[in-house]
């Protein structure tokens, strides 16, 4: 028989071993309230209500920013842990929000967080598990206000070109291996990847004033454009012969709004703020003079301890009816 966990604002019923090997989610550590909350299989966490059935597995959290399904953590084979989010207002690991309804690799060592900045480390040694009750609960509170965030948006050159010219399946299938190893450098970086818009990638980093996500988003700039060229001459990644691989970024931080959309199953992130349009924007000014990466005053005002920057001077965006002072990323 189990023993139910239970704080003043969560409460939460481990199941029975099922012959697999504990795996642990770990809140408060190193203070007097620490709790470990073991799972097997599974742990679901989930809002808590009056009258909602703790059921084992299931991890209930009194916080209404926290969705009546918030996310899924599961152990599969050989041990690695994985994470689903299905929430309104996102789940974070390592302070990144990962993609709803895509299970993202979980690491011993890192921090689930979710509504309220509810934290629960993965341990390595032991772990919790879940099931979930399908009676609606009320609705999720959405998160108040904007946050600051850095955009990152690339675009590959002369893709147009590309198209026209070099076989579909080519393509496709260059594109598609080039993504798959830039999603993995963004995560990496601590970044989230929204979306690729035709033949482009958009990432962001989420943070506070103390611009933590710019710093974030100039190092995954410089770290993907030296990907990118060392690709250049990776035929199982590039096939794409007479067409080398080029791409350019653009960096731009200011307040935006990240919300899930799907409703009751998200199936996706919006990002809505001016940062998206401009960081695109920069982008595409982007030259051989310029060089690769190109940033807003705001990003390299929050980065300028970190990186070396260039200055452009002012440049009016196309759709902007103000000039913006822009910055060549050069390096550290």
């Amino acid at each position: 028989m189990t023993t139910t966990v239970q704080e003043d604002w969560f409460r939460y019923a481990p199941q029975a071993p099922d012959g697999r090997s504990a795996k642990s989610l770990v809140t408060g550590v190193g203070t007097p309230s620490q709790r470990t909350l073991l799972f097997y299989d599974h742990l679901e966490i989930g809002r808590d209500v009056t009258g909602r059935e703790l059921t084992p597995g299931l991890l209930l959290i009194d916080d209404q920013t926290v969705s009546s399904r918030h996310c899924l953590v599961t152990q599969a084979a050989g041990g690695r842990c994985f994470v689903r989010d299905v929430s309104r207002n996102g789940t974070r690991v390592d302070g990144r929000r990962v993609m709803p309804n895509i299970e993202t690799e979980i690491r011993a060592g890192q921090m689930l967080s979710v509504g309220n900045d509810r934290q629960f480390l993965l341990a390595a040694d032991e772990t919790a598990d879940a099931r979930r009750p399908d009676a609606p609960l009320g609705a999720t509170l959405g998160m108040p206000g904007t946050t600051l965030a850095s955009v990152l948006f690339g675009d590959i050159r002369n893709y147009t070109v590309v198209v026209q010219h070099a076989p579909s399946d080519i393509v496709r299938q260059s594109l598609s291996a080039v993504f798959e190893i830039l999603t993995e450098a963004v995560a990496e970086h601590g970044g989230t990847v929204k979306e690729y818009p035709g033949d482009a990638i958009l990432a962001f980093w989420e943070g506070n004033l103390d611009g933590a996500q710019a710093v974030s988003a100039c190092g995954a700039a410089l770290a993907l454009d030296r990907l990118v060229r060392r690709l250049i001459g990776d035929r199982a990644v590039w096939q794409l012969d007479g067409f080398p691989l080029q791409m350019e970024w653009g960096i731009a931080t200011g307040m935006v709004a990240i919300d899930s959309f799907g409703g009751s199953r998200p199936t996706g992130l919006t990002v809505i703020g001016e940062p998206i349009v401009l960081a695109a924007r920069l982008e595409k000014l982007a030259t051989e003079e310029t060089g690769p990466i190109l940033v807003c005053s705001t990003t390299k005002a929050l980065a300028a301890a970190r990186f070396t920057f260039r200055d452009l001077g002012q440049i009016t965006a196309k759709g902007f009816d103000r000039p913006e002072r822009v910055f060549a990323l050069q390096g550290l």
